[in-house]
Parts: structure tokens; sequence; C-alpha cells
């Protein structure tokens, strides 16, 4: 991903439909990460935050239904070293509340297309309907 001409950070929301299989198989769409675009994905800086401790709770949008809390912890905490450390965020709390918030309106497209059996690609084409660009599915 091409940041753009002076734009130094860019990333993607990554949300799941949670109907693929394994550990991305759940009751209902979640959210994945935010994942700055840097090297080999894309020309975006790594930005590092002010505060770089682990979070000490989870974060609402990281509690997913059917999954352990030792689990959400675990997966929550890896999203914050592998991605939000790069994020150009004030802390651990700055970045899940920023993913959490950003995720909220494009989840509760997904959680309706589900309820009315969208396929995939009827679940993109209503995101973008809605304002929100698809970069892959």
């Amino acid at each position: 991903m091409d940041c753009g001409a002076g734009v130094s950070l860019c990333g993607i929301l990554t949300l799941e439909t949670g109907e693929g299989s394994g550990r991305y198989q759940h009751s209902d769409p979640v959210v994945h990460g935010l994942w700055p675009q840097e090297s080999p994905y894309g020309n975006s800086q790594c930005i590092a935050p002010d505060n770089s401790a682990d979070a000490t709770s989870l974060f609402p949008c990281y509690n997913t239904p059917g999954e352990t809390k030792d689990d959400a912890l675990w997966f929550q905490d890896h999203e914050w070293d592998k991605h939000g450390k790069c994020a150009g965020v004030k802390d651990v709390t700055d970045f899940f509340t920023q993913v959490c918030s950003l995720s909220a309106g494009p989840l509760k497209i997904m959680d309706a297309a589900r309820a009315s059996d969208m396929d995939l690609v009827d679940t993109a084409n209503q995101l973008q309907r809605s304002g929100y660009c698809v970069w892959n599915t």
C-alpha cells in the first residue's frame, strides 16, 4: 500500500466475517486488527508509541464470543506487539480505543449482512455502499 504523497502513516483495518475455518470461525463478525502498512506491505513509517506498556485488561471489541478470556488477551497482546507499537499512537489504550471505534460501524453492517445470509461478495459490496473501502477479501 502506498500511503500517498506527504502521508507518513497508513494502515488497514482488518475484520473477519466469522465464516472462516479454525481460528477464523466465530458466531459473529469480529475485529482482527489495525495494521500499519510498513515494509514489505507498503511504505508506511513505523511510529512508536510514547508508552509501549502492554494492556492490563481486555478491550470490548476483542471480547470475541466463544473465545476464552485468556485466548482473547493473548490475541490482543499479539496485535499490540505486532501492529500497535508502530501505529503512531500514544499508548495501548489509545490504539485499542481507535481500533474499537473504527471497527464498530463496519461490524454492524457485517452483522446485518450475516443475518441476511449475504455471501462475502455481497457483504463487501454492502460495506462499500455504506462508505467503507474494502481493500481485499
